[in-house]
């Protein structure tokens, strides 16, 4: 059992990855399921290393889980900052629309 909770937490961390590096693009939905994939790839490691199994998978599922945890959390303020952009922008575009039906 503990080789499969190495190659979950593997996958996962994997996962990880993926969609924090699109968390911009999805306005921050991607890396929502980033940071959940990370967090809980975090917890299969745990069970993994309780039943004593330290291999390779599980090294690799703690430098993926990490990198995708901070690159979900870029994701999560790149997207929202994103949206903040989009809404202003078109906010903008209406109003300068509105002042040009007015002249």
């Amino acid at each position: 059992m503990s080789k499969k909770n190495s190659i979950t937490a593997m996958a996962l961390g994997i996962a990880s990855l993926v969609l924090g590096v699109n968390g911009w693009e999805t306005f921050a939905v991607c890396g929502v399921a980033g940071l959940v994939c990370a967090i809980i790839s975090f917890n299969f490691q745990k069970k993994a290393a309780e039943e004593g199994a330290v291999n390779g998978f599980t090294k690799a599922a703690k430098v993926t889980s990490i990198i995708g945890l901070i690159l979900s959390i870029i994701g999560i303020v790149g997207g929202i900052i994103c949206g903040i952009c989009y809404c202003a922008a078109a906010g903008a575009a209406t109003a300068v629309e509105a002042w040009a039906t007015m002249q």
